[in-house]
């Protein structure tokens, strides 16, 4: 087995085999948008505050219902928006409401009872290698809460999306059962495994807490052998794979889910503007672009960024150097080449 599985990798090898190919084979840099970047504070915000010793922070916090009245918290939080370029006004206020609005619904897991454990960031990695079942997966849960005398566990995610799952997003959502999964294979003295989505934009109390339908030992053992796929799709994909399953080629969803062409963004090239004067939003990989990268002594590619600078920070290993590449974009939205007329079309027969 090459590759190590992420709920996030086999997303975008089942929506997109170009996306694929260009994030994790090429590995060109990702423009990560604003919302990324506001997720990842209000994340670290929840992983902070979730640890004792700074419980006297959460309770500022809960007390005040701002998240500033922890002035170490207000700090943190000013810092990781100017280092991420992120708006002042508007991105500061939807951390403050999406970090408050998961402090404030049962933070500690008291839902199912008393914890025996809570563990913030818990990450795995489970590799089998059976008869007919073989992959290996790795990620990272937000918040599990263990009831060991109950014999229960709560797998708890945030999310900074602007709309619930909806479709298969719900029914089928991969996150849900490669979570689960790998909870059974580390716990197996816990039989019930409960799985949430915390939708930190919505009303927690109101829809906005997604708990998941509980998968039973046949579901698990079916998506084993539908990782056992990935993984050997995974595995074995070349430059001519990744235009198998290309976006662009599935059409708009139906089912309401961010998936199809919608995956494209309606751009018609790059950095257009919407009629509010807000950028359009495009795959990353849908038009060509220059960037940088560093590369080991067998020019294979270690990393990559948009900007010469960013990479200059990282130290090099012995062989490495920084070199400038150029990305053509996506086959399914480049130009197509003018039509060359053939030897008749230049005749003028009038003359003859």
């Amino acid at each position: 087995m090459k590759e190590t599985l992420s709920a996030s990798k086999i997303k975008t090898l089942k929506s997109c085999s170009w996306q694929y190919w260009c994030k994790y084979i090429l590995k060109l840099p990702d423009k990560t948008n604003s919302g990324a970047l506001i997720g990842d504070t209000v994340h670290i915000i929840l992983e902070c505050l979730g640890s004792a010793r700074h419980k006297s922070h959460y309770n500022k916090i809960v007390k005040n219902k701002d998240i500033f009245a922890s002035k170490a918290i207000k700090r943190m939080v000013h810092k990781h928006i100017k280092r991420k370029n992120l708006n002042e006004t508007t991105d500061l206020e939807n951390i403050r409401s999406m970090a408050l609005n998961g402090l404030t619904y049962d933070f500690f897991g008291k839902k199912y009872g008393e914890p025996t454990e809570v563990v913030s960031e818990k990450d795995f990695e489970i590799v089998v290698q059976e008869e007919s079942i073989e992959y290996k997966i790795k990620g990272f849960i937000d918040k599990l809460f263990i009831y060991g005398n109950h014999g229960v566990v709560l797998i708890r995610d945030f999310k900074t999306n602007k709309k619930k799952y909806e479709g298969k997003e719900v029914t089928d959502n991969l996150q849900d059962y490669m979570y689960t999964l790998a909870i059974r294979k580390l716990y197996p003295e816990l039989k019930d495994v409960k799985m949430e989505f915390l939708f930190l934009k919505q009303d927690l109390n109101d829809g906005g807490a997604m708990p998941m339908h509980p998968k039973d030992k046949y579901e698990l053992l079916g998506f084993e052998h539908e990782l056992s796929g990935y993984q050997k799709y995974a595995d074995s994909f070349v430059e001519k794979t990744a235009t198998s399953n290309m976006a662009a080629n599935q059409g708009m969803p139906k089912d309401g889910s961010f998936s199809g062409k919608l995956l494209c963004g309606f751009a018609k090239e790059p950095n257009q503007i919407k009629k509010d004067g807000t950028p359009m939003w495009y795959c990353t990989y849908k038009f060509g672009f220059d960037y940088f990268a560093i590369v080991d002594k067998d020019n294979k590619i270690k990393k990559s960024a948009f900007t010469k600078k960013e990479l200059e920070k990282i130290k090099l290993q012995e062989g490495d150097k920084i070199i400038k590449n150029k990305y053509d974009g996506c086959p399914c939205f480049k130009p197509k080449p003018a039509e060359t007329p053939d030897d008749f079309d230049a005749f003028d027969l009038d003359k003859f």
